[in-house]
């Protein structure tokens, strides 16, 4: 019994000293429709309530955090048409939005098709770009820039943005 009690409080150490726990800093959301044309930035609005393109949240140290953008999206266009996202972060004390990687390239949250299968919008799909930060302790913004790189327009709908660390 002795040595029972001995292994499994070995074990409970061990699986509670690799446990990982993640805090939610921020999150905003929106589930109305937003449709931008051909070949030009545009700001996501991320609180559908307040209508806010900015989000702030504080960090209480210095280090990691990582920002997830989901969203339903159609792109009516071309096979070469497609809406790229890149999620900016002002960091406390930095002064200026900078993307984050990998959002910083042109990576595509969905794209265009030959031929729309019903006439309309291309195919709908849910997507998820997110990226990770290191950021000092403080107060930081983050914003999503939205671009649709082709001829036609992009339809971004049941927005979700989460900031954790």
């Amino acid at each position: 019994m002795k040595t029972f009690i001995v292994v499994a409080a070995a074990v409970a150490a061990a699986l509670s000293a690799g446990t990982a726990r993640a805090d939610i800093l921020a999150t905003a959301t929106n589930i109305n429709s937003q449709n931008f044309a051909g070949n030009v930035a545009f700001p996501v609005i991320l609180d559908g309530e307040g209508g806010k393109t900015t989000i702030k949240f504080t960090t209480e140290k210095a280090g990691p955090v990582v920002i997830a953008f989901y969203a339903e999206c159609a792109v009516d266009g071309g096979v070469f048409t497609w809406a790229d996202i890149d999620i900016q972060v002002d960091p406390a004390g930095a002064g200026g939005f900078k993307p984050i990687p990998p959002t910083n390239d042109d990576n595509a949250i969905c794209t265009g098709f030959e031929e729309a299968p019903n006439g309309g919008d291309d195919r709908w799909l849910s997507a998820v770009v997110a990226g990770v930060v290191q950021l000092p302790k403080g107060a930081h913004k983050v914003k999503v820039r939205g671009f649709l790189n082709g001829d036609g327009f992009v339809r971004l709908d049941d927005i979700l943005l989460t900031v954790q660390n």
